[in-house]
């Protein structure tokens, strides 16, 4: 292989009928002409660079996937916590035979919608 000016170099020569001799020799490759040890330092160091911050990045990303995770359960298990204490502050009454929520031409259960009969336990809600 030759650099494309001297190939150049030695076409000028035949296009003028100039005798040109060459020798086939095994090369070596010489890449210090080529790739200058500056660059390949530059490269590398950039690269390490490059991969530390994106290391952060996703160590910092997944930290704070876990934090709101956390937070997410946290919120939901006080919620979770409060309703049931709102719940069981509700006023508990069984229903008799003869009540007035027996009677047929009485509303049905806000909740489940249906009917009451005499021994269901029910929770008065605030709202009647």
């Amino acid at each position: 292989m030759i650099p494309e000016p001297k190939g150049k170099e030695i076409v000028s020569l035949l296009e003028r009928n100039i005798t040109v001799t060459m020798y086939i020799t095994i090369g070596t490759r010489n890449l210090q002409k080529y790739v200058s040890r500056t660059s390949v330092v530059f490269v590398s160091i950039s690269f390490i660079v490059l991969m530390i911050i994106s290391l952060a990045w996703l160590v910092f990303y997944y930290i704070q996937r876990f934090r709101y995770a956390n937070a997410r359960d946290r919120n939901q298990r006080r919620l979770g916590d409060a309703a049931k204490k709102a719940i069981s502050k509700l006023q508990v009454r069984t229903i008799k035979k003869g009540d007035k929520e027996t009677e047929s031409d009485f509303d049905n259960c806000a909740v489940c919608i249906e009917g009451y009969k005499p021994s269901d336990v029910v929770r008065i809600l605030p709202c009647r």
